[in-house]
């Protein structure tokens, strides 16, 4: 197993382990996860997005997807990356009857690399829409949303679709001449659904392995729904607040603040909280529900599990 599957296969560590390797993050965690709201995700009402992402030619022997009016694959259909793999992860995409369907690639996804095979293969299916780094819009009962996608990760061995990763400490949002700033800053403003291969940073990302660059974009944008995978591990759902929680949380996750800023993290929490239980929460408007989709689990991706329904 290469250093990349390595990472991003492993088990979730343990509750001692992470409280170890660093007590501050940890207590971080805690405090943060008790911040956390409910995202819908069981409601029938709005648009129903089925999200999965890494199967790894493993779609056959995946669980039978839910019905939706969106099914979104983010990345990895395949595993070795060849033109077969390929061809036959979509003509299982293409086979589900739901209105639309939208994929990207992924860093295994090596066919869709070169543009060549890239045209031909996409001419085959013109039920899929594919996105690299380009949005579509997409109107399901009379209601439109804009979906934008992108493939790119951070480097991490000799993979497809990477740029040079970016240190939290040193990154600026609005630093010129780097590949990270160059790719998420062309996410349109008015951006409803993004899908990505890989996390944001600090967000179902496994100790810290998503992009800050991606992070610093979607605090921009703020779209209803942001679908990846790409960590294992790490699959599950969040829902950002875009307060200053959250902030301080990322910039404990970050390294850029320390054991003042947990204190600090813990004060907002506990004002949030009391404001909720006096006046009651704003509801969901202006808020960011997160899937880390990801399909396959266990040491050797033997486990299973599925695709995850957002509603938006």
């Amino acid at each position: 197993m290469s250093g990349l599957d390595s990472l991003l296969r492993r088990r979730p560590p343990t509750v001692w382990d992470n409280f170890k390797s660093n007590p501050l993050l940890f207590l971080a965690q805690q405090v943060y996860a008790w911040s956390q709201l409910t995202a819908s995700v069981t409601s029938t009402r709005g648009v129903q997005v089925v999200c999965i992402s890494d199967t790894h030619s493993s779609h056959y022997s995946q669980p039978t997807l839910p019905t939706g009016d969106i099914l979104i694959h983010s990345g990895d259909l395949t595993h070795t990356g060849s033109l077969n793999e390929l061809r036959d992860a979509l003509d299982w995409l293409s086979s589900h009857s739901h209105p639309v369907k939208i994929f990207v690639a992924g860093n295994h996804d090596a066919a869709l690399a070169d543009p060549e095979t890239r045209q031909h293969i996409l001419s085959t299916y013109p039920s899929l829409t594919y996105l690299e780094n380009s949005s579509t819009e997409v109107t399901i009962r009379g209601r439109a949303l804009r979906i934008y996608g992108s493939p790119y990760t951070p480097k991490h061995g000799s993979w497809q679709f990477q740029y040079p990763r970016v240190s939290p400490r040193f990154y600026a949002r609005d630093q010129v001449g780097h590949r990270a700033t160059e790719i998420w800053s062309s996410i349109p403003p008015l951006t409803d659904i993004l899908v990505t291969h890989g996390p944001p940073f600090s967000h179902l990302d496994l100790s810290g392995t998503g992009c800050y660059a991606l992070l610093a974009a979607i605090w921009r944008v703020r779209p209803r729904l942001h679908v990846f995978g790409h960590i294992h591990a790490a699959r599950g759902i969040e829902c950002l607040a875009w307060n200053e929680a959250q902030a301080l949380y990322e910039e404990i996750y970050a390294g850029i603040t320390g054991w003042g800023g947990l204190a600090r993290l813990i004060w907002r929490v506990a004002v949030e909280k009391l404001r909720e239980r006096v006046w009651g929460r704003d509801g969901d408007r202006g808020r960011t529900i997160l899937v880390n989709a990801a399909a396959v689990g266990g040491v050797r991706d033997e486990e299973r599990k599925g695709a995850i329904v957002a509603v938006v």
